[in-house]
């Protein structure tokens, strides 16, 4: 695809050459192919890129000029770029970038935080100001033997396995939480593991 916002430079073969054997030299001279190409592709793609990039800056560049007091035609005029249009595309690609850059550094200071929160609660298990293990409640005494019940086999002979003593297994007691506690900290606060 044509950038029209580069028209009237032109890269020497020369120079190209000069820059290749410069930035890729080391994989131009891999004896083999396959692992050449599979390099030069990484290389292609790093340099696509890096192509990006220096259009962003200099979309930052003529944001910087439209800052200073230059309307848009004379920036184009200035920059050789022909219209207002393609300084605009270009300032609004530049923004667009710086947005989207503002918008993944916000996340990463976001995920930053939460997981700080994690550690520092971690922290604090690790060091015993935060108890884990809380005592269980006591279980309640085998109850004492039915006494009106009874079992009959199949021949309908009693059967005395219901007056064995049964033993009760331990509910766990419901806790109250509350929904604004982040779920790190309620088991801190409520005092249940």
């Amino acid at each position: 695809m044509i950038d029209k916002t580069t028209e009237g430079i032109v890269a020497e073969p020369t120079e190209v050459e000069a820059v290749l054997h410069n930035l890729c030299g080391y994989h131009l001279a891999e004896r083999d192919p396959a692992f050449r190409y599979a390099v030069l592709t990484r290389e292609q793609v790093l340099y696509d890129a890096l192509v990006q990039a220096i259009k962003r800056e200099r979309g930052r560049a003529l944001a910087d000029m439209v800052a200073a007091g230059h309307t848009l035609t004379q920036v184009a005029e200035k920059t050789n770029l022909g219209s207002r249009q393609r300084v605009q595309r270009l300032i609004a690609i530049s923004k667009a970038a710086e947005e989207a850059a503002a918008a993944v550094q916000a996340a990463s200071r976001e995920f930053e935080a939460k997981l700080a929160a994690v550690e520092a609660t971690l922290d604090e298990v690790h060091s015993g100001m935060i108890p884990v293990v809380v005592d269980p409640p006591p279980v309640p005494a085998a109850r004492e033997p039915f006494e009106d019940v009874y079992a009959f086999d199949a021949d309908g002979a009693e059967l005395d396995a219901f007056s064995a003593p049964t033993q009760m297994i331990a509910a766990i007691t419901p806790v109250e939480r509350d929904e604004d506690t982040p779920w790190w900290r309620r088991s801190r606060d409520t005092g249940a593991a």
